[in-house]
């Protein structure tokens, strides 16, 4: 179902009218003249300023991108049993390693031996010397001048340790990768590259239809599962997919099972996928294009640490409302503002399909981690629910206890992890399936949060957290009547796990009162033991407590009173019969979360009514 989709975009999107190239970013182009003399290395990425994230976050420049090219598909090889050029699988084995014609990365056209490592540079040396011993064959039989120009090149540089310093240098200089991917082109022709000449291109087209016929030529027929067509089995794998975590990812990762069926047509290896070449070439060539974001400049990919979120529509249609994974608080409004008043956004149409893949790698394999297939004006109604159920107060400084929904998918998922290498691998996968079907967040995602606030204390309440803490809660607990408020929620008293949440921000904020109890030791002690098992910890709290509104009424009578009178509201709900408060002796993971909730909430208030204060008196001065 999965290929079937990627190659019914590819058919969609024309990427199979040219099966001989594909186009590709070419990082970097080596200008030589007519006799082929080196005249220097000119870079062709982009240069993008990436702006500043945050109040303190600093703008930095990305290198990314280069000129857009047709590059051949395949690479080639000599096929040494059979005495001929044969284009072949990018993994396939010989003495002499595949090469892109005209345009393969630096490390397997030039030859900077002192850039390499010594453990590559047997297999880089093999790679190159199939480069310029097809450039050679090609000069041959096109006699085209621009390649016979580039043989000279490669006879210069060989006899010269010089020339190849003169070039590493160069390398060195443009900041370029060995894994860049170059081109070249003579100074004649006026900046056009060797891939740009239309008879070069025609010459290679020709090649490669007729390397294909004789391949497929003996090969078994039968129905290829992606076309849907009866066609030659493919029996190996000749496509790499691009962009992936680790880099060079190849596409036999979908066909590393056969199918049952297969047996009756006696195929083994590869070729029991029942996929054509065709078939391979079609779901490839989509996939490298969602993840370049090339489909006529719409949105198609997201990445989330090592996990890449792939998403397109059956009918063409703007999938910029995925740019929501990293929001700012307009869109966020006008998504809620769309659905809420019955506003559909322009080409979704109820008949529309959206389709999402989420991939990462796996040594040189493709995982995929999730495939989610439904409606596309269904994905939008719950996108917006997700931010309406992720919102809440913003407890932060700057956030001045206001709701936010300002959380992107990254965020969420570093909310369960430390750092962002120890977030688990499915979590960014589970969340936005989460978001985009409507669906629960499982209990493992809450567990971890927790987890993360019993370890790091007060530094863990962080809002994009306790929002996902929020989220589910509501989707698998708090249901109905009983859904947990973006605010504090005092009509909650029954509820004594979020009570006793409230109770602990206030004894932080008694032991800390100029910081709303951000720096209160007892949460770095205590916060723990009393999420989980209050009974045990919060009568020690309230007897210790006293000494702290005792310093307070020292230096402010009138603030020690105003927190006395809370204190006793707040135990009101917690009180039994003999008037002694009542703490629950263990609390279960939802109730955990509500505690942790009630605790950050609390605080929150404590931060918007500051705020409103801090507001009210500089109106009142402004008015004098």
């Amino acid at each position: 179902m999965i290929l079937q989709r990627l190659f019914e975009l590819a058919q969609r999107e024309h990427l199979l009218q040219d099966p001989a190239f594909v186009r590709t970013a070419v990082a970097c182009q080596i200008t030589i003249d007519a006799s082929g003399r080196f005249l220097g290395l000119i870079d062709l990425r982009q240069r993008i300023e990436v702006p500043a994230k945050g109040k303190k976050g600093k703008a930095k420049v990305v290198v990314k991108g280069g000129k857009d090219l047709l590059v051949p598909v395949r690479p080639v090889q000599w096929d040494e049993r059979k005495g001929k050029w044969k284009t072949t699988d990018p993994a396939a084995a010989g003495k002499e390693k595949p090469a892109v014609f005209l345009c393969d990365t630096i490390a397997r056209v030039l030859p900077v031996e002192r850039l390499i490592q010594d453990k590559d540079r047997a297999k880089f040396q093999a790679q190159r010397a199939t480069f310029w011993h097809f450039l050679q064959y090609a000069a041959e039989r096109t006699q085209d001048e621009a390649l016979e120009s580039m043989a000279r090149f490669s006879e210069q540089i060989q006899q010269s340790s010089g020339l190849q310093e003169d070039v590493a240098a160069e390398v060195e200089r443009l900041g370029l990768s060995l894994a860049n991917l170059c081109t070249f082109a003579r100074n004649e022709d006026g900046g056009a590259t060797v891939l740009e000449r239309q008879p070069i291109q025609d010459w290679w087209r020709s090649f490669f239809a007729a390397d294909f016929e004789v391949q497929e030529e003996g090969q078994r027929r039968g129905p290829c599962q992606v076309t849907q067509r009866i066609s030659a089995i493919a029996s190996s794998i000749k496509s790499k997919i691009n962009g992936l975590v680790p880099i060079g990812c190849r596409a036999d990762a979908y066909l590393v099972t056969g199918l049952p069926s297969s047996e009756s047509y006696e195929l083994e290896g590869p070729a029991t996928g029942m996929v054509s070449a065709t078939g391979v070439d079609g779901f490839t060539r989509a996939l490298n294009a969602l993840i370049a974001n090339e489909l006529g400049g719409r949105t198609t990919s997201y990445r989330v640490g090592k996990v890449l979120f792939l998403f397109w529509t059956r009918e063409p249609v703007d999938t910029g409302f995925m740019n929501l994974f990293e929001p700012d608080e307009t869109q966020v409004e006008a998504l809620l503002h769309s659905v809420h008043g019955g506003i559909e956004y322009r080409g979704m149409e109820k008949t529309n399909d959206f389709y999402l893949l989420v991939l990462s790698g796996n040594s040189a394999r493709v995982v995929v981690r999730d495939y989610l297939e439904t409606k596309l004006p269904k994905v939008r109604d719950n996108l917006a629910a997700w931010f309406k159920d992720l919102r809440i107060a913003d407890a932060a400084r700057d956030g001045a206890g206001a709701p936010s929904s300002r959380f992107p998918l990254w965020q969420l998922a570093l909310a369960t992890a430390m750092e962002s290498d120890q977030v688990a691998p499915d979590t960014g996968a589970r969340l936005l399936r989460a978001a985009l079907t409507g669906g629960p967040v499982s209990d493992s995602i809450l567990a971890a949060c927790l987890r993360r606030l019993r370890v790091e204390g007060n530094d863990g309440f962080r809002p994009a957290r306790m929002a996902l803490v929020k989220l589910c809660l509501n989707r698998l607990h708090c249901i109905g009547e009983t859904r947990m408020t973006e605010i504090l929620d005092r009509t909650r008293i029954n509820d004594h796990a979020y009570v006793c949440g409230q109770l602990l921000a206030f004894l932080a904020r008694c032991q800390s009162p100029k910081d709303f109890g951000s720096g209160a030791q007892i949460l770095e002690r205590f916060f723990g033991s009393a999420s989980s098992s209050p009974r045990g910890v919060l009568p020690t709290l309230l007897r210790l407590n006293r000494h702290h509104i005792a310093k307070i009424r020292d230096e402010n009578p009138g603030f020690a009173f105003n927190l006395e009178a809370e204190l006793e509201q707040l135990l009101l709900p917690l009180k039994s019969e003999d008037s002694t408060p009542d703490f629950p002796i263990m609390l279960s993971l939802p109730q955990q979360g509500r505690f942790a909730l009630g605790f950050y909430h609390q605080r929150a208030e404590y931060r918007r009514i500051s705020e409103e204060n801090k507001a009210a008196k500089l109106a009142k001065s402004e008015t004098k």
